[in-house]
């Protein structure tokens, strides 16, 4: 009988103490925020340095061995408005959202000087053809994509934003891929931007 009542209290006092179970990414960003969607996603490819491919909404980055016929991808927020404070790129994936990746999936995140545009090449950012860090660009931030919201990382707000991702292993064969599901703000699949929180 004393055994039961002390693990009786134990629980009922577990249980008073008990945090409430809130997903780890619950509350990334205030309800205040301004939340921008990506204007475009844009695959630069080293196998066609001067070519330029369409914008589109696939995030796409792959890395042979050796860091050689590398894939990298852009990201581009335009429109911010003028004034505008605390930009931080995020991230909104269902747990069950389908991302493809294989190897190698830690990435770089690049921010670069100049607004992304339609006719941008690899051989825009890397002149010499080869890898590492892009032109007129610095290491902003390295993530993992994974299912859950996270925040990656602040910035400066600009009319326009834009960001480089590569494979992060300079050696090591890897690749991620998903196609961005339009909507973030129901936590389906995809980046996002807020600002003014």
């Amino acid at each position: 009988m004393h055994f039961s009542t002390v693990l009786s209290l134990f629980l009922f006092s577990a249980l008073i103490n008990a945090q409430p179970l809130v997903p780890q990414d619950e509350n990334v960003h205030d309800e205040s925020c301004t939340i921008m969607l990506p204007s475009s996603y844009q695959q630069i490819f080293r196998s066609s340095p001067q070519t330029s491919f369409p914008q589109n909404h696939t995030f796409n980055v792959v890395q042979a061995t050796g860091g050689k016929d590398n894939v990298d991808t852009l990201l581009r927020f335009s429109g911010i408005p003028p004034g505008s404070y605390g930009c931080q790129l995020a991230m909104s994936f269902a747990i069950e959202y389908p991302i493809h990746g294989i190897g190698s999936t830690q990435l770089n995140i690049y921010a670069l000087p100049r607004p992304i545009s339609p006719t941008d090449t690899y051989a825009t950012y890397y002149p010499n053809g080869g890898r590492g860090t892009p032109k007129d660009s610095y290491l902003w931030a390295t993530t993992t994509i994974t299912g859950g919201r996270a925040v990656i990382n602040s910035d400066s707000c600009r009319p326009d934003l834009g960001y480089l991702f590569q494979i992060a292993s300079e050696t090591k064969a890897g690749s991620v891929r998903f196609t961005d599901a339009g909507n973030n703000l129901s936590g389906i699949g995809g980046f996002y931007l807020t600002h003014n929180c």
